[in-house]
């Protein structure tokens, strides 16, 4: 894969997600051997068992409403980043708003791997991913 392929995945998959269309995303551009973590720990060992688990709690959202910003893609390394402020309104939590950070390891046309980052790793990852952009250049 080229990396103005990769780049259109990558942007194809920002827009999908700030049109609230994460499952679909998700089918479309995972790696059924995909690994996901979160915060460091093991999250799922498949993309069928992470997209399981995202499904049961966006499945019960009355309302979902995508706010994904790119913050970084390194295309020679396969890496995108997404910071994720997207609101819900859960049957069971209410009002809510996510904070979080999405680094995504590509092979070929798909994520093989993703390390999810919430609370203050969140904005430890923040700060981190958008200096690697500003010091690249990007």
């Amino acid at each position: 894969m080229t990396g103005t392929e990769l780049k259109g995945h990558i942007q194809r998959m920002l827009a999908m997600l700030n049109d609230g269309q994460f499952l679909r995303a998700f089918d479309e551009f995972y790696r059924h051997d995909a690994h996901f973590f979160e915060n460091e720990f093991l999250f799922a060992e498949s993309a069928a068992e992470a997209r399981e688990r995202q499904a049961s709690f966006l499945e019960t959202c009355s309302d979902f409403s995508g706010s994904v910003e790119l913050v970084h893609m390194d295309l020679g390394r396969g890496i995108s980043v997404f910071y994720n402020r997207s609101s819900y309104e859960h049957e069971d939590y209410g009002q809510g708003r996510i904070n979080g950070v999405h680094v995504q390891y590509w092979q070929e046309d798909s994520v093989a791997r993703e390390e999810y980052f919430s609370g203050d790793r969140a904005d430890e990852m923040l700060t981190f991913w958008r200096q690697v952009s500003r010091t690249a250049g990007l």
